[in-house]
């Protein structure tokens, strides 16, 4: 998937931008606040209809306007799209493709972005639902039954809780949340694993021999080994009846798949507890990097990659590393605030970026 022209009207800093894009390496160089991570922002929403930095719609709104909207055309399998997300305030988020509307699920079904940035060390970091945001945004691309089983989920999540709230029975509801948290469980268990053994070999690269592990935390007690989906509806269903007094007083739902994590561990120790930044950045973009690499086996085609402030809080030899963990990717984007690489800069297309606007060099 390449995308070629990109057009930005009224988003975070910029007030207007068109360019073409370069179908591989593409840098945007400037200082912090110049607009260049939204740049990249920008993409994501384009391709994806959300903000891979969790930023509502209004806040993606330039300061003093009403609406903001993302245009691009892109190629894939020597197919052109055009693409464009607008949004209103007060109002409801529009996409189309090829100037029909579509729902927000179809841009997943035909479209993949990775984004790595400085803010993924709150993965490794933060609090449990960043977690649950990643496994959210990339599961999804890599699986069309996870996108449709976690929209149904939520809808019926939203049903239990205001049940709950009104101190109405909220057991009608549990039927249907075992059927779709257990699919979204199975599924988190199955790419958890191929992402913990293809991320432990990047940190391993990218750290001189570094130790990462990867692990899914529930918070159904599952069976172990967990083998069908049958096992884990069964434990679901027995955690929602032990939980149903406890969420009947504090009227929530306590127990599901909203209230899964993951679990980091580097060099056998708590990666939140006891990591440095350095080790965080540096899982963060090993977990990208192996999802990257994921997607594209399963969907066939390349992510559009976007990379910003990589080299940020990485030493020189971290920095060396990581560039050579770049060999297989079609078309990058990269902010950065320094030179980077040469091999990068090589055959690149390149950008000044400032104030929101935007120069070719």
């Amino acid at each position: 998937m390449v995308l070629e022209t990109l057009k930005i009207t009224d988003f975070r800093n910029i007030a207007t931008l068109e360019i073409n894009l370069s179908p591989g390496v593409n840098i945007f160089y400037g200082d912090n606040g110049s607009g260049k991570t939204n740049l990249l922002e920008a993409i994501f929403v384009l391709y994806l209809g959300r903000s891979h930095r969790a930023a509502s719609e209004s806040v993606m709104v330039r300061e003093g306007c009403e609406f903001y909207r993302l245009e691009g055309t892109a190629n894939q399998f020597d197919k052109n799209y055009e693409l464009a997300v607008a949004y209103e305030r007060g109002g409801r988020k529009r996409v189309s493709i090829d100037k029909v509307a579509v729902r927000l699920s179809e841009l997943y079904d035909n479209f993949s972005a990775v984004a790595v940035g400085p803010e993924d060390s709150e993965i490794l970091a933060g609090s449990p639902s960043v977690r649950r945001r990643f496994l959210d945004i990339y599961l999804s691309q890599f699986s069309q039954k996870y996108l449709s089983s976690l929209a149904a989920y939520q809808k019926v999540i939203a049903q239990k809780n205001a049940a709950l709230k009104r101190h109405m029975d909220p057991f009608a509801f549990n039927e249907l949340l075992v059927e779709s948290g257990a699919s979204i469980m199975r599924d988190r268990i199955d790419f958890l694993a191929k992402v913990a053994e293809s991320a432990a070999q990047y940190y391993g690269h990218i750290s001189d021999g570094g130790m990462l592990r990867v692990g899914y935390q529930p918070s159904v007690s599952l069976p172990q080994p967990t083998e069908s989906k049958d096992d884990i509806k069964k434990a679901f269903a027995a955690a929602l009846q032990k939980a149903a007094e406890r969420e009947r007083i504090i009227e929530t739902a306590m127990v599901g798949p909203h209230r899964d994590d993951i679990i980091f561990d580097i060099n056998d120790l708590p990666a939140r507890s006891h990591g440095s930044q350095g080790e965080w950045r540096t899982a963060a973009i090993a977990l990208k990097l192996a999802v990257y690499h994921l997607i594209k086996e399963k969907r066939g085609f390349h992510p559009v990659l976007l990379l910003d402030e990589i080299f940020a809080e990485l030493d020189h030899k971290r920095a060396e590393l990581l560039v050579a963990a770049f060999e297989d990717f079609r078309q990058l984007f990269l902010t950065t605030a320094v030179e980077p690489p040469g091999f990068l800069r090589q055959n690149s297309c390149g950008y000044r970026v400032a104030g929101g606007k935007i120069i070719e060099v």
